[in-house]
């Protein structure tokens, strides 16, 4: 999956039912104050350490490092243990972590290894399959799609993508509006 692609699905982060009263404003500032925590060290609360190696897999699949920082340097999944461990209610943290526990099992049962440890084709892969069903489905994809929202939720409110995505020309180039058009009368 392309960083675009990933992007793409910035609606599912905006529309988090977790979210929901929040305006857009609220939102990002929300991000940046977890953010500002990560960097005092408040992160390691939610997940075990199996499961942050899980998340941080996750991550690199979705968000890799390419001309850009990826989810991984700017902290995306110690954003969402801090997102859990601090906004989510018992109940819906125990959901997630039961969810990431059962997508795991399940790619340990289609790729014979647990998701941390496939390469990148692999967690590609395995992770496409996924995308192709529905949340609905079962706890795996629930867990996959609120975690993959929730990680470009912490990858867009970081400090280098906010500054990048804010200084970054919509339209790159050169825009001339009255042109004369060859063969045109």
């Amino acid at each position: 999956m392309q960083r675009r692609e990933a992007l793409r699905f910035l609606g599912a982060a905006t529309l988090a039912p977790l979210l929901t009263p929040l305006s857009a404003q609220e939102r990002f500032a929300l991000g940046r104050r977890l953010h500002q925590q990560l960097a005092a060290g408040a992160a390691g609360r939610a997940f075990s350490a199996s499961q942050l190696a899980q998340v941080r897999a996750l991550a690199d699949t979705l968000l890799p490092r390419t001309d850009t920082p990826g989810a991984l340097d700017v902290g995306a999944p110690e954003f969402l243990d801090l997102l859990l461990a601090e906004w989510y209610s018992d109940e819906d943290r125990q959901q997630l972590l039961a969810g990431l526990d059962a997508l795991d099992e399940r790619c340990r049962t289609s790729q014979g290894k647990p998701l941390a440890e496939l390469d990148g084709e692999g967690r590609s892969r395995f992770l496409t399959s996924l995308e192709t069903v529905h949340a609905e489905s079962g706890p795996p994809e629930a867990a996959y799609v609120r975690i993959r929202g929730q990680l470009i939720f912490g990858f867009l409110t970081s400090k280098p993508i906010a500054t990048l995505t804010r200084t970054t020309p919509i339209i790159p180039g050169r825009f001339d509006g009255c042109v004369p058009l060859r063969g045109a009368q």
